[in-house]
């Protein structure tokens, strides 16, 4: 067979070109940037390591055999993790009251009786939630924890994307969160290197264009993907192109450890609570090695918040220590702080997107797509679709 491009180095393209090259089939990897992984990437200050996107990535049976035949050890979440917050009127580990919780439950235990649970097609996760669960559960719990998750907004998410049957990576023996000892960069630098042992051709600082020939898999945005079938599928491109993508920002801040003061993996912010963030994250209660004092990331932006953007670091930093001043009551000098700007980090999970990939999006049969608006945000979908990607072309090599 001739060779495979894979399009985009980030850990979607690396996985599928993994899984193409260990089936014995030749693979070229086109990266625009000069360093792969993405938005996936750790960099080391004095203060300790400095994620750039996620922290971890979930637990699977694949992953750990990915990892084992990478010779790439994972640690797990520290027991500090264990505890996880939602905002209302201060960190909660249940963010509603006594009424509130007697009313989730008598609406949860009506809808699973009368068959009522499962998602509808075209509805909102508000829409779905209000229904199911009641309007405080929307506001306080369900949108708070799925804006830090998909960044999106819970009266355009769709619920059946969401919350819809789907099937899921098989479990592994580790549980949750998992991450390689010295931070995200030593997965991707461990696969760039485990690739070029089998003879993929890597190129970085390369940008791809729409006259690429032979099979092709795009692991980019879906814009970009759009932009380079286009000369392959006017119809296929059309349809990339009508996905929004969400910006995300992260600001990495470092502390005394005296600041470590709640604990915990983190909080999530609902709206309207004063609270400009999605989210917060304790980094150096979740996994080892993550720095001697304390370590916040505070994640912003997303479909409520797209003018962040906008700010520069003296106004994104202030914004921070206001958040900051408003979750803790007192203010703190940071001992460093850095900020990591994503103008198109994820996919909006929206209805819109629901009624596309439900009419589908064709591609011609030497064209493959393997972004994470085809089957899930996360690292662990993205494996799972890198595996499924190499899969059908071995099927079609051997045939």
């Amino acid at each position: 067979m001739k060779e495979v491009t894979v399009v985009g180095g980030g850990f979607s393209g690396l996985v599928t070109s993994y899984y193409l090259a260990t089936s014995g089939i030749p693979v070229r990897l086109l990266e625009k940037q000069n360093r792969l992984g993405g938005l996936i990437g750790t960099e080391m200050t004095a203060n300790g390591p400095v994620e750039l996107a996620a922290s971890g990535i979930r637990s699977s049976a694949r992953l750990e055999a990915l990892c084992a035949d990478l010779d790439l050890p994972l640690v797990v979440t520290k027991k500090e993790s264990r505890a996880r917050y939602l905002y209302r009127n201060g960190p909660r580990r249940w963010p509603l009251g006594p009424m509130e919780t007697l009313e989730v439950g008598a609406r949860l235990t009506a809808s699973l009786a009368t068959g009522r649970f499962r998602p509808r097609s075209d509805e909102t996760v508000a829409g779905w939630g209000s229904r199911v669960l009641g309007a405080s559960a929307v506001r306080y719990l369900v949108g708070a924890a799925l804006q830090g998750i998909y960044g999106g907004a819970p009266n355009e998410l769709s619920a059946s994307l969401i919350f819809g049957k789907r099937a899921k990576p098989e479990k592994g023996e580790k549980k949750g969160l998992v991450a390689p000892e010295l931070g995200m960069i030593q997965l991707i630098d461990t696969l760039e290197r485990k690739l070029l042992s089998l003879g993929v051709r890597i190129e970085k600082g390369v940008a791809a264009d729409s006259d690429l020939e032979g099979t092709v898999v795009l692991s980019t945005s879906a814009p970009d993907a759009g932009g380079l079938i286009r000369k392959r599928s006017a119809a296929a491109a059309g349809k990339l192109a009508q996905i929004e993508m969400l910006p995300l920002i992260r600001v990495t801040a470092f502390y005394p450890a005296g600041e470590n003061s709640i604990g915990g993996f983190g909080i999530l912010f609902p709206r309207e609570q004063g609270i400009k963030a999605l989210g917060v994250l304790f980094n150096t209660n979740i996994f080892p090695n993550r720095g001697a004092g304390h370590s916040e990331s505070w994640i912003l932006g997303g479909a409520s918040d797209r003018d962040v953007m906008e700010l520069d670091d003296a106004a994104l930093f202030e914004l921070v220590a206001r958040d900051r001043r408003k979750l803790y009551g007192r203010s703190a000098e940071p001992l460093a702080i850095y900020p990591q700007r994503w103008p198109a980090a994820l996919p909006n999970y929206t209805v819109r997107l629901e009624d596309l990939l439900r009419r589908g999006i064709d591609t011609p049969p030497d064209t493959y797509l393997a972004g994470n608006y085809i089957k899930g945000i996360g690292l662990p979908m993205l494996l799972e679709r890198g595996w499924d990607v190499a899969r059908e072309i071995r099927a079609r090599w051997r045939s």
